[in-house]
């Protein structure tokens, strides 16, 4: 098994002078990026193997160098998503207990006043050369820490090793078939585990990764066409705005050679105008939480899978954990990409020996294919009918004017609960709850029918801009 340091390490030897990483403002090749982490990770090696160093940083160079330094010096590194509130980011450098907390010179503000004793911080500017002793990590080592999102409850803590990270970054090179001719374009966060994910396989295959900020999706199409990309990695919702709102420069996606997302719900819309788009290029999901990177894989070339996640990743097995008459129950997930443990042990209930419990609703189809359906605990029961919200917001979610929705349940005096709707309307929507209701009486069951809608302005959300659907129940 390789550390993650060695990504790098066997990529500029093989390729030294090629271009490894393009951001806002500098370009590195494989020798120069290589050059840049040691002399980082010279600075580290004050620190003891296995101190944690956090880090909070925009999507740059600055952000892969601090985190392959630390990777280097045998260090864990604790990321930090740029759009972290102050109670959570105080509540994970608690929990996290850094021996130093790193920063680019613009977000220096938000860690300067972090209260916690011996607790040192520092800008990326001010990070100089010292000691050349060499450290090695090894495979079974925490590489990096990563908190949750917390859609569900407080942020958990998830330690990753050096070779669950290569066992992952192997099976999306192999399935995806990334290679050293690639140039992957990166709009995503490093500190989430998409984007982080990312940036080992680039690493991994020696391809060209070209970094973006906070970008529109205008400027994801230009730097498609200015570096000649050949992937591209982006949330569902960047995907869809994008194929809705400029229809007229699509055609900077028709050479792309793979488009990859994340499984939160990707409109079958936007699948297939994507693929219309693409000349000979795939369109894909995965399914994988934090705690299991990758769990599987789904290239979308089947219509009638189009709902689906796909099927276990190579080495991954997944069970449905007291199933229905249906087919539907809890997902659980075992394997190299699974953690052992939760940060500080914490959270043992989520564990049943080697299997992780998901929290997540589904069902395989006679093919094995794996289909998302909500939350354990987001399920509806009406009068012993079981309702999923994703079914619910799937069929409402189709309706011009409609920007998203969360379906709830709602307690009920005859019925126990009833579904209730929160929607967030498109700028200048006129559409109603009589509109919506109509729809809803055509196109489902009538006791799915929402008996309560409520617009909304915005949803309540995570640091990570996922929907607190927990919060919308109280």
């Amino acid at each position: 098994m390789n550390t993650i340091n060695r990504f790098l390490i066997d990529s500029s030897k093989a390729n030294p002078e090629k271009l490894a990483l393009i951001d806002d403002d500098s370009k590195f090749t494989f020798s120069e990026l290589e050059e840049k982490v040691m002399k980082f990770s010279s600075f580290l090696n004050q620190f003891e193997e296995k101190s944690v160093i956090s880090l909070l940083f925009e999507n740059t160079s600055e952000f892969v160098i601090s985190y392959l330094g630390i990777i280097n010096s045998g260090c864990v590194a604790h990321l930090i998503p740029t759009g972290i509130s102050q109670s959570n980011l105080q509540h994970q450098i608690s929990s996290a207990e850094p021996k130093l907390v790193l920063s680019s010179d613009s977000y220096f503000h938000r860690i300067k006043d972090i209260g916690l004793e011996n607790l040192e911080k520092l800008k990326f500017s001010d990070v100089k050369e010292l000691s050349s002793k060499d450290k090695t990590p090894l495979s079974t080592d925490y590489a990096y820490l990563i908190y949750t999102s917390g859609t569900t409850s407080t942020p958990k803590g998830v330690p990753i090793t050096h070779s669950s990270c290569d066992f992952s970054t192997k099976n999306i090179a192999k399935t995806l078939h990334y290679s050293q001719n690639d140039i992957d374009l990166l709009p995503l966060q490093m500190s989430h585990s998409f984007g982080l994910g990312c940036l080992h396989t680039s690493l991994y295959v020696g391809s060209t990764l070209v970094l973006q900020k906070n970008p529109k999706p205008k400027d994801i199409l230009e730097s498609i066409e200015k570096y000649n990309v050949t992937t591209l990695a982006a949330i569902p919702s960047t995907l869809s705005n994008i194929v809705s709102n400029y229809d007229g420069s699509l055609n900077s996606l028709s050479d792309l050679r793979l488009i990859i997302t994340n499984s939160t719900f990707f409109p079958p819309e936007t699948i297939r105008k994507l693929k219309g788009v693409l000349k000979t290029g795939i369109v894909a999901t995965y399914y994988g939480l934090t705690e299991a990177s990758r769990s599987t894989f789904m290239i979308f070339d089947d219509e009638k899978k189009i709902e689906s996640v796909g099927k276990p990743s190579s080495g991954v097995q997944i069970k449905i954990k007291d199933e229905s008459n249906d087919g539907i129950g809890e997902i659980w997930i075992r394997g190299p990409n699974v953690i052992d443990n939760y940060w500080k042990k914490e959270y043992s209930e989520n564990k049943s020996d080697d299997w992780l419990r998901t929290g997540d609703l589904g069902k395989f189809d006679e093919y094995g294919f794996l289909y998302i359906l909500g939350r354990v605990d987001d399920l509806i029961n009406i009068s012993g009918e079981k309702v999923y919200p994703q079914e619910i917001e799937r069929i409402v979610k189709v309706l011009s004017g409609i920007d998203e929705v969360v379906a709830i349940p709602m307690k009920h005096k005859s019925f126990g609960e009833v579904v209730k709707l929160f929607v967030k309307k498109t700028v200048d929507s006129e559409i109603t709850s009589t509109d919506i209701i109509t729809f809803c009486i055509k196109n489902m069951e009538r006791f799915k029918v929402p008996a309560k809608i409520e617009f909304v302005e915005d949803f309540p959300r995570t640091d990570y801009g996922k929907i607190k659907r927990f919060m919308l129940k109280e």
